[in-house]
């Protein structure tokens, strides 16, 4: 079984593409769309989703933050009862 992918408008090598937002005509592979000098004025970058690592749940971040300030509250309690 033969699997060939597209052939990327840019850099002319063999791999996934999709269309470019800014430039309809084009195909681009995510490497290519991730090095684009215009990818800062780009809308829509077609490869976003998979070059952007996911960020952590807001309610882990919080919870950390909760018994962060709930350790720093039972330190500062033991000073005032030793001190």
């Amino acid at each position: 079984m033969t699997f060939l992918w597209d052939v990327c408008d840019t850099c002319t090598r063999r791999r996934p593409t999709r269309t470019c937002w800014l430039y309809p005509e084009r195909s681009v592979c995510p490497y290519c769309c991730a090095a684009c000098p215009e990818r800062g004025q780009c809308p829509r970058p077609v490869w976003l989703t998979e070059l952007v690592a996911p960020r952590p749940a807001a309610p882990a971040r919080q919870e950390r933050r909760r018994a962060e300030a709930a350790k720093a509250l039972e330190e500062l309690l033991k000073r005032l009862e030793g001190g």
